[in-house]
């Protein structure tokens, strides 16, 4: 099971591989903070592929204390949805955190918590053949475009394309 804050989920639908993204990976849960920030743009197509995600039970929405995210939130330069997605997350439970934002990516290796990235996400796709090697480069370069990856990162990840 995976926990997941907002980023990651948004950027994978942006670039049309949450679906298949789902279609492979155990469980995801989300903090109700996450399914709140997820939703603003109510009326965007990720907004509206989220919603019907939650609807069928692939994403599972999860109440998290305030408190405990606000205090978080003083400790750690991290907005609510991120706070809420650390204080969700359980080693016992969970294999990774579902992260792009810098912030917590940086509690993640400071805790030690694994995390995955969208750009991974892409490249785990294309291992699995749920997606070629074309749609990979280009899913890479989208996420890059729009998720505000350096350019060490964005090579990074095209070398995992072979």
């Amino acid at each position: 099971m995976f926990v997941s804050n907002t980023s990651t989920l948004v950027l994978l639908a942006k670039v049309g591989c949450l679906d298949l993204f789902i279609e492979i990976s155990p469980t995801i849960e989300i903090p109700v903070q996450v399914e709140r920030e997820a939703l603003f743009e109510k009326d965007s197509y990720y907004a509206r592929l989220i919603q019907k995600l939650i609807q069928e039970e692939k994403i599972m929405v999860v109440q998290v204390d305030e408190a405990e995210t606000k205090k978080v939130m003083t400790q750690f330069r991290v907005d609510m949805g991120e706070a809420a997605a650390y204080i969700l997350f359980d080693n016992k439970k969970h294999k990774a955190i579902l992260t792009d934002d810098g912030e917590l990516i940086k509690l993640c290796k400071l805790q030690r918590i694994s995390f995955i990235c969208a750009m991974a996400i892409i490249i785990r796709l294309f291992e699995k053949k749920r997606i070629s090697k074309e749609e990979t480069m280009n899913k890479l370069e989208e996420l890059h475009k729009i998720g505000r990856y350096s350019e060490k990162v964005y090579e990074y990840f095209k070398l995992g394309v072979k």
